[in-house]
Parts: C-alpha cells; sequence; structure tokens
C-alpha cells in the first residue's frame, strides 16, 4: 500500500489515487467499514512512566488512545479530548445513503489510521461542457490527533481527469463546511445544518465552472495573474523576477509542472486558453502529480496546504472574471 494510505475500499469506479478494495455498488455503511478496514476502536488508557525496576507512575491528566485491534498508540490527551471513532464517522453518511441523496462511494484511513474518512456521491451533477461532467460529493474527514478538526465538506470531481475541488464560501452564499474540535461529542445536527445546502452550493459551482469556461486566459496571464501570485508571492512582488519567470529555464519545478497540467491534463486540450484551464491545471497537479505518493497527494490535495492553494487560485480566476 501507498505511503500515507493505510487501507481504502470503493465502490465504482477506481479512485483517482488507484488504490484500494473494491465493494459492491450501493454496499452498506457495515459493510463499507469492513472492507476498508476501519472496523476498529480507540480505546482510553491511563499514561504511564516508566521508573523502571517495574514500577510505573500514572500521569495525571494524559490518557493514551490505543487502537483495540494493533494496540497502536494513536494519540496522547488530556481529560477533555474524544476522538470520533470510525464507525460514528461513517454513521453521519447513512443518513444521506438511507434517504436515497447519496451513495457511500469511498472511505478509508491514511497515516497509520490517525485519518480517517468518507466520501459520498450526491445526486448531482453537472457539465461544463458536452462531455465535460463534474460531480458533487460530502466528504468527512476525522483527524485523531490532538489539535486538528473534523472536517465535512461539499467537494466536486471533474470526471475527465478525477480532479478534486472543494467548494468556497464565497460572498456570503452559505457554509460549505463544518469544522469542529475532539472537545465535545460530534454535532451530527450542526454538522448537517451546515452542509444541508448541498445542491445550492453545487449550482453555484457549476454556475463558477461556466463562467470560468468563458474567460479567456493566456498562459502569460495565468502565469503572471494566478499561479505566481498563489505559489510564489515572493517573485510576484518583484517587478524583475515577474518579467523573468516567463522563461522556461527561470521558472521553478512546481510552475512547470502546473504548466504542463494546465496544458496536457485529460480534458484540457479542449479547454484550452480558458479559466477552467488553469484551475484544472492546478487541481490536476496537485492530485495526480505532486509529492512521491498517492498518500501524500490525498492528505494535502483534500486537508492540507494544496486544498487551499485550488481554492485561492479559483478566487484568482472569478476576480478576473468579473
Amino acid at each position: 500500500m501507498a505511503h500515507q494510505v493505510e487501507s481504502i475500499a470503493y465502490a465504482n469506479e477506481v479512485p483517482w489515487h488507484g488504490i484500494g478494495n473494491r465493494v459492491e455498488e450501493n454496499s452498506t455503511v457495515e459493510e463499507m467499514q469492513v472492507a476498508a478496514g476501519l472496523n476498529w476502536e480507540l480505546e482510553r488508557k491511563p499514561l504511564l512512566a516508566d521508573l523502571g525496576g517495574g514500577e510505573m507512575l500514572p500521569i495525571e491528566g494524559k490518557s493514551a488512545w490505543v487502537r483495540n485491534t494493533d494496540r497502536r498508540v494513536m494519540a496522547v490527551s488530556g481529560p477533555s479530548w474524544r476522538p470520533l471513532q470510525p464507525g460514528k464517522t461513517l454513521e453521519f453518511m447513512r443518513d444521506y445513503v438511507q434517504a436515497g441523496a447519496a451513495t457511500l462511494e469511498t472511505a478509508g484511513s491514511l497515516r497509520d489510521g490517525k485519518v480517517v474518512w468518507g466520501l459520498a456521491r450526491l445526486k448531482h451533477d453537472f457539465e461544463v461542457r458536452p462531455g465535460d461532467r463534474v460531480n458533487g460529493y460530502l466528504l468527512i474527514t476525522s483527524p485523531n490527533e490532538v489539535g486538528t478538526a473534523i472536517s465535512v465538506r461539499t467537494t466536486t470531481v471533474r470526471v475527465v481527469c478525477a480532479n478534486t475541488m472543494a467548494l468556497a464560501n464565497r460572498a456570503g452564499r452559505g457554509q460549505t463546511q463544518y469544522k469542529q474540535n475532539h472537545l465535545s461529542e460530534f454535532d451530527v445536527t450542526a454538522a448537517k445544518e451546515a452542509v444541508g445546502n448541498a445542491h445550492e452550493q453545487l449550482a453555484q459551482a457549476e454556475k463558477n465552472a461556466r463562467t470560468l469556461d468563458k474567460l479567456k486566459l493566456s498562459i502569460a496571464d495565468s502565469i503572471t495573474k494566478v499561479l505566481v501570485p498563489v505559489f510564489f508571492p515572493e517573485i510576484a512582488a518583484d517587478d524583475e523576477l515577474l518579467a523573468a519567470i516567463h522563461l522556461t529555464e527561470n521558472q521553478p519545478k512546481k510552475l512547470q509542472q502546473i504548466l504542463a497540467s494546465v496544458e496536457d491534463a485529460p480534458g484540457n486540450k479542449e479547454i484550452s486558453g480558458t479559466g477552467w484551464a488553469t484551475l484544472n491545471g492546478v487541481t490536476h497537479w496537485a492530485d495526480h502529480i505532486y509529492g512521491h505518493n498517492a498518500g501524500t497527494r490525498m492528505m494535502r490535495s483534500w486537508m492540507g496546504d494544496n486544498s487551499v492553494r485550488k481554492l485561492e487560485v479559483e478566487e484568482k480566476l472569478l476576480e478576473l472574471a468579473e
């Protein structure tokens, strides 16, 4: 299994990371949990200091959270921290699945179980152009680490290249994400309310995609007005460096890779010279090119720095369109 990816199960199409155990379409939450290797729980244990000679001293106010299947210590916390168990993480999706509003398609864990997630396809998709389809999803991520937050959000996947794109809050158009720390029980009601307007969010995503598809944008403008300000702000602040960055020999490797995706990513030839091509070039680079392995790419694309960069690129492009 790829570095960082501990276990994955999927239904329907092979995920963009290309790994995992396949399950039947419309599998139950319990079946997905087993196939994804998530049929375990974290147990609170007292944290002890080894004083030598067999003497163990309890550390006041500290506990170790141990996975019950392999006795791996997943977290060390104070008395108020509590994890969201893997079964509860997927249980959140059950109402959507049972109501026929979604299909649980992917679930798994990263970093030896320290991040658990579930991805459910919503019954909402759209075409930017004929044959260029985008599907809507609901993503829940639950890191079993102190100082991190549980997240539930709406996201999209462009089918032709399997690019994932989180949806941003723009101009008061409603929440697209719910976050909660681990200091209280997971508030299912609040999470559902926060992402309850998923179809409105996806309608806005469609509008944004169509806007960017109509935005004519040369590679030179893409570099100067979008990619450099987002990825290389130090260059954007220097007129001499900004002028020189258009020459290939002066471009950082990251920029060369992104530009290659803008030009050659699956489905991008047909949308060349548009803002939509630039956005999908960035998402293709983040999801399929960046880093050394699928697990790292997934972490950084879904919940790391590259998820933020994707949104910043979209914001820049929409500003240009306006």
